[in-house]
């Protein structure tokens, strides 16, 4: 009787102390969530002096201690815990986590085995245990009985997300890369914000080479973390290997706006990025920072050439194709810039020499070659080497028919070499391809006055007055032309009746008057109407007209003889 009525006064003061003791423990539990940690351990370290057999007390200490990294402290009040209660499953799965976060792997995997095995019968196997032995066996490449344990967790609980992550790595590394992804996919499910399994995932689409897929897993892991460097550095750096530069950009802009720390390779990524996708302004403020961390960057070194372009700075842009040379050799688009360069500071034999290397590029497009062998003949028609022009005139031709200009362009060289059958040819040419384009019927219409053909080139004339209809703004010098080159062939129309001469005179002299409308300067149309008044006999309109000829050329000789002709007649 006094033995039981003992027991049944230990059995008291148990029950009471774990009614006083759950309040403090509580206490602390509540200053763990609210990051307090010191003051927990403190609070903790202090019940756990005053119940030293409270298992409980010992396991929240032991998470605390692994909360804070101290992980010997937190294994020895683990192993408290369970020496206090040996079949403590919480404190059993605890201890076993821990272990494996000192990397005690074979320990783990010892420790989540006997506490299964505390396991009451007929009760179902504790499933965080299971766990933690799966997570152990795994690390000890105990693959198979990893698969055994995480299926029997799976039973009792399948809504935990780590079981099917430890299928996920167990089938990862078995190379069963279909079951790998269809478990983390489940894991998702249950919980998609776990960020370690979303890497798991993204690497094996990586491994697979299924990089936008990849590339998708990252950027979830973005939208879930907007800070998440490491996701948006392996994101980026995907885009860049798939040539989606522009992507490239946008996933690593936010970063360096922020001036924020990164590394030399991401670095270098973005600012190839920027180069490739041609946002030269950004590319060149990131190259001068890069140019200090690593000066002999060809990337960082054409984004600078490529930004002084931009700016304007034609001197610096040539200093900096120059230093390039040095380091990496030039392609296509530098040469080309760097003959704009050399055309922009009128140095146009340097500019013929970067041009003439960029078309020995036979990788390049005929839209791109044709472009600079315009440019080279534009430039030795300027200096009025008419056969080197036409040269470069006539290649442009033969790999761009549409080149329209470059025919008119040829034609003008063939003018200026008197080779008039071939300048008519090729605008003839010119005109097949486009019936539309004035200027082709105008010097259509000079190369056969040339020739001799004034009829022929009378009929251009016409035709250029017609298809410029309403265009009159644009194409002003074409229709003073067009106006003045018919009314010289309508003067050198023979008329024996003195009536039709007159007529033929008064028909010059209008077509004349609408040439100066559109341009009044032009001292052979003043000579022109001026000879027209004279055989009118409207001598004093013929003296005004001449005298605006010496006004603009005052060696006209055949000005100066009517002028003075008539003054003399009239006194």
């Amino acid at each position: 009787m006094r033995r039981s009525f003992f027991f049944l006064v230990i059995a008291l003061f148990a029950s009471l102390s774990i009614i006083y003791s759950q309040p403090r423990l509580d206490k602390i539990k509540e200053l763990i969530s609210q990051n307090s940690t010191n003051d927990a351990l403190a609070a903790c370290l202090s019940y756990v002096q005053s119940n030293t057999r409270d298992e409980n007390g010992w396991l929240l200490l032991a998470k605390i201690y692994k909360q804070i990294g101290k992980l010997d402290s937190a294994e020895i009040a683990a192993k408290k815990s369970v020496n206090i209660e040996d079949d403590f499953m919480e404190g059993y799965a605890v201890l076993a986590n821990i272990q494996r976060a000192m990397n005690k792997n074979l320990e783990a995997v010892a420790t989540a085995r006997a506490g299964l095995k505390k396991t009451k019968k007929r009760q179902p196997e504790y499933p965080p245990l299971l766990v933690e032995l799966g997570w152990g066996l795994l690390n000890i490449n105990s693959i198979d009985e990893a698969q055994v344990a995480a299926f029997k967790a799976k039973e009792l609980v399948p809504n935990n997300f780590e079981v099917y992550e430890i299928l996920g790595d167990a089938y990862t590394k078995q190379k069963v890369t279909p079951m790998a992804i269809s478990n983390y996919d489940k894991a998702l499910e249950i919980d998609s914000s776990q960020y370690r399994i979303l890497y798991k995932l993204a690497e094996i689409y990586k491994s697979e080479r299924e990089y936008t897929s990849a590339a998708q897993v990252y950027s979830k892991i973005l939208d879930l973390d907007t800070k998440n460097d490491k996701a948006r550095f392996e994101l980026a750096t995907l885009f860049f290997r798939a040539k989606q530069y522009v992507k490239c950009v946008q996933t690593l802009k936010l970063h360096f706006d922020t001036n924020q720390p990164a590394p030399e390779e991401i670095q270098a990524i973005y600012l190839e990025s920027l180069f490739l996708s041609k946002q030269y302004a950004l590319a060149f403020e990131m190259a001068k920072k890069f140019l200090k961390v690593k000066p002999e960057s060809p990337v960082a070194q054409r984004a600078l050439a490529y930004g002084y372009m931009i700016e304007k700075d034609y001197i610096k842009a040539i200093d900096a194709f120059n230093k390039l040379s040095k380091i990496d050799s030039l392609v296509f688009d530098d040469y080309r810039w760097l003959g704009s360069a050399y055309r922009q500071v009128k140095k146009d034999s340097l500019a013929v020499a970067a041009y003439e290397k960029a078309i020995t590029d036979s990788t390049q497009s005929n839209v791109n070659i044709s472009f600079l062998l315009g440019e080279i003949g534009s430039i030795w028609m300027k200096f009025k080497e008419w056969e080197k022009a036409a040269y470069y005139f006539e290649k442009r031709i033969q790999i761009d028919s549409a080149a329209v200009s470059a025919s008119i362009n040829y034609a003008n060289c063939m003018i200026q070499l008197e080779k008039f059958d071939k300048a008519i040819a090729a605008l003839k040419r010119a005109i097949e391809r486009n019936p539309n384009y004035a200027p082709a019927y105008v010097n259509l219409g000079f190369s056969y006055f040339q020739n001799k053909e004034f009829d022929a080139g009378r009929r251009e004339f016409e035709k250029a007055i017609k298809i410029i209809d309403t265009a009159e703004t644009k194409y002003k010098l074409e229709l003073a032309d067009s106006y003045r080159m018919i009314a010289l062939a309508v003067m050198m129309e023979k008329k024996t009746d003195l009536e039709e001469s007159k007529k033929k005179w008064e028909t010059a002299v209008n077509y004349l008057k609408k040439s100066l409308k559109y341009k009044e300067d032009v001292a052979q149309a003043h000579l022109l109407l001026g000879q027209s008044y004279q055989n009118l006999n409207l001598l004093d309109d013929a003296i005004k007209h001449y005298k605006r000829v010496l006004q603009l050329d005052p060696k006209n000789k055949e000005a100066r003889k009517y002028h003075d002709d008539l003054i003399k007649l009239k006194e």
